[in-house]
């Protein structure tokens, strides 16, 4: 992983903590719905977040898969390096 690539997870993990309102650590793997109890309006938060600061666009079909920070940072590396770009 590269530095840049940390820097963006890290700028990922704290969307998510801060509107999921985390205490302590977020696991990677960790459901954001069933183990952190988010609603669909904080899911929407975090995808308007990433998407506005990372300066990135996640497909709409894309959008359910980003359910837990794993999944949520290869969706992201994957848009921000330009793969799957169709415009």
């Amino acid at each position: 992983m590269t530095t840049a690539t940390a820097s963006v997870r890290e700028r990922i993990r704290d969307i998510v903590v801060a509107e999921l309102e985390v205490e302590g650590e977020i696991e990677e793997t960790g459901d954001f719905v069933e183990e952190y109890d988010a609603d669909s309006l904080s899911l929407i938060t975090i995808v308007s977040r990433v998407e506005k600061e990372l300066g990135i666009r996640v497909p709409k079909d894309e959008l359910s898969e980003m359910n837990n920070l794993s999944r949520t940072y290869e969706i992201v590396e994957a848009h921000a390096s330009g793969a799957g770009d169709a415009a």
